[in-house]
């Protein structure tokens, strides 16, 4: 009976310790539409963490400040806690231009003055490690893409402005090699001596999308940033890519949000998974890159939508 006894206590025990794993790290989404918190698909993943993409002068920009507004407020109605990361210019013309320190300040100030008490969480440059190339916007202005020491002044800019907030130190990209992610990183950091508990964004899409066995981008890249916080400020499935179809995309996005699920739980240093997107993007906007849970409809669950609900790890494997 004694016996008996113990085994219970182990199981009980063995599957608290599951639990406790699983809990471990916040479930949250990155995604631009504030109709995703009204939207009952939404709802129904249980998500309590919300990331948004804005341009450094969104306070000066009216279209980009509406949208910023509604995203918020839904967000916020939603009970979400927000996460806001900075980046280029959407103003035409000005996409390219790094602003200068004391423009990323005022900026800064600008929004703090407005939004200040409902958003605590800071990400002072989006993804600084990509540049725009190719006369396209995505990414970031050369002047932060090639030097970590003006990503390092950003930092120190915002965290003036914001003392008291949790603050994404720096938000990067793994890539395939993840060499030149490793060199910003050491670089930034003898920059900003940013400290032991600093909070890092990492986007590692990489290894989640190759089904890495290994996890050797995402184990390398924590290594190298040491002791600290990581957020997985974007990760996710990638159902469609360079020519990839929706219809064909989707059980690959599915296993690479299972093998997200299966990193998160590998490393005690990541303590929040930001599921970049909800939304899929509409297929005649001309994007070759959707990760959308849902399809743009809002309605049409696509595999990984699954996955994320129910919190399924699936191992990385190749």
């Amino acid at each position: 009976m004694r016996r008996l006894a113990l085994l219970c206590l182990f199981i009980v025990g063995g599957l608290a310790l599951v639990t406790s794993a699983q809990a471990r790290y916040t479930v949250g989404i990155s995604d631009q539409l504030a109709k995703t918190f009204t939207n009952p698909k939404y709802k129904a993943l249980k998500m309590t963490v919300a990331r948004y993409i804005a341009p450094y002068d969104v306070m000066t920009d009216a279209d980009q400040l509406g949208r910023l507004n509604d995203w918020i407020t839904a967000a916020k109605a939603d009970k979400q806690k927000v996460l806001v990361s900075f980046e280029h210019s959407r103003t035409p013309g000005k996409e390219a231009k790094m602003p200068s320190i004391s423009e990323y300040t005022k900026q800064l100030k600008a929004f703090k003055k407005v939004y200040g008490k409902v958003v605590t969480d800071i990400s002072p440059w989006n993804e600084v490690n990509v540049c725009q190339k190719n006369g396209r916007t995505e990414g970031q202005p050369t002047k932060i893409c090639k030097d970590p020491k003006v990503a390092a002044a950003v930092y120190k800019a915002a965290k003036k402005v914001f003392p008291k907030s949790k603050m994404v130190v720096l938000d990067f990209l793994d890539g395939n090699d993840p060499g030149g992610a490793i060199s910003y990183v050491r670089k930034f950091k003898q920059a900003a001596k940013p400290g032991p508990k600093a909070i890092w964004g990492l986007h590692n899409y990489s290894d989640t999308n190759r089904y890495s066995d290994k996890t050797q981008r995402t184990k390398r890249l924590l290594k190298e940033i040491g002791k600290g916080e990581v957020w997985l400020t974007e990760t996710g499935g990638q159902v469609t890519f360079q020519k990839r179809t929706v219809a064909e995309g989707q059980k690959y996005a599915a296993k690479a949000l299972g093998c997200m699920f299966d990193i998160a739980n590998r490393y005690k240093q990541i303590t929040r998974v930001y599921v970049y997107s909800f939304n899929g993007t509409p297929e005649n906007v001309g994007l070759l890159f959707d990760s959308g849970l849902v399809a743009d409809d809002g309605v049409t669950e696509r595999m990984g939508y699954a996955v994320v609900k129910k919190r399924k790890v699936i191992k990385c494997n190749k």
